[in-house]
């Protein structure tokens, strides 16, 4: 990865990471503190954050996992861990008095979840309704990265500040997101699952190979999002192939977006200030 952004950016480019596990609370709490470990933290601190990409997510685990707080792993980490992760890095964003943005990754998986299916999971106090679904929970997490984005920007908005939250599907790409499907529940990576993989299996998957973007083009519309040049617009949309499309008509509830909001403050304990 520093090798291809230092390609993309020159040898000037500086790269910095730190570890976050956005199934732990903790991890996603202590992560601002952590920063301060970074070469580049002082001028972070003073220029603040210009963009968020909440990039990172499970999808489809065959058997019912939970985060490190005990919630379903796919809610936990793909809507409450970036839920959480944001507020935590508000303040740095809000900093410069720039316009900024928040771009969350959804899925065209958003679709696979009904209105009522939503309802089930604002209506429990963890977003876990029984029985558990390998696929309906992805779907659901998914569609709730829109309804956040949606809620954040009515609350923007409302508060006056200059800024947007966007969602976005990224396509079909060739990531690790399918490890699950390949080897099982506890798998660890796609590389893993492939060694031990049926020949059967190894072959639909050059069949496939054909409509997976490889990374680079599986990243266009968050970099497209990430690099424009009025920070402040288009806030709620849903965007596919870097322009706005329409998502599930579910995620257009504002008041299912507002509980999913109170739900996901109570669980995590994340403060938003005065949004």
């Amino acid at each position: 990865m520093e090798a291809a952004v230092r390609e993309a950016a020159g040898d000037e480019a500086r790269i910095e990471g730190v570890t976050l596990d956005l199934a732990s609370l903790e991890s996603v709490r202590s992560f601002s503190t952590r920063l301060k470990g970074l070469a580049s933290f002082r001028k972070l601190q003073q220029d603040g954050l210009d963009v968020l990409v909440n990039n990172a997510g499970v999808m489809a685990i065959p058997e019912e996992r939970r985060t490190e707080d005990g919630f379903e792993r796919q809610v936990g980490t793909n809507y409450l861990g970036h839920f959480a992760l944001t507020a935590s890095l508000l303040p740095l964003l809000r900093r410069s008095g720039r316009p900024f943005r928040v771009v969350n990754v959804s899925s065209a998986a958003n679709n696979g979840v009904d209105r009522a299916g939503l309802e089930k999971f604002s209506a429990d106090a963890t977003l876990d309704p029984q029985p558990y679904s390998q696929w309906g929970n992805y779907c659901a997490s998914k569609a709730m990265n829109i309804l956040y984005s949606k809620e954040l920007q009515r609350r923007f908005d409302a508060a006056g500040v200059e800024a947007s939250a966007v969602s976005l599907h990224p396509g079909a790409v060739a990531t690790d997101l399918g490890r699950y499907l390949l080897g099982g529940s506890d798998a660890t990576s796609t590389k893993d699952a492939l060694a031990s993989a049926s020949p059967f299996v190894v072959g639909a998957l050059k069949l496939l190979s054909g409509v997976v973007l490889p990374v680079d083009e599986g990243a266009n519309t968050q970099v497209f999002l990430a690099s424009s040049e009025n920070l402040a617009a288009d806030g709620g949309l849903y965007f596919d192939k870097m322009r706005p499309a329409a998502p599930n008509p579910a995620t257009e509830d504002a008041d299912l977006a507002a509980r999913l909001w109170s739900k996901a403050v109570q669980l995590t304990g994340a403060d938003y200030g005065d949004l």
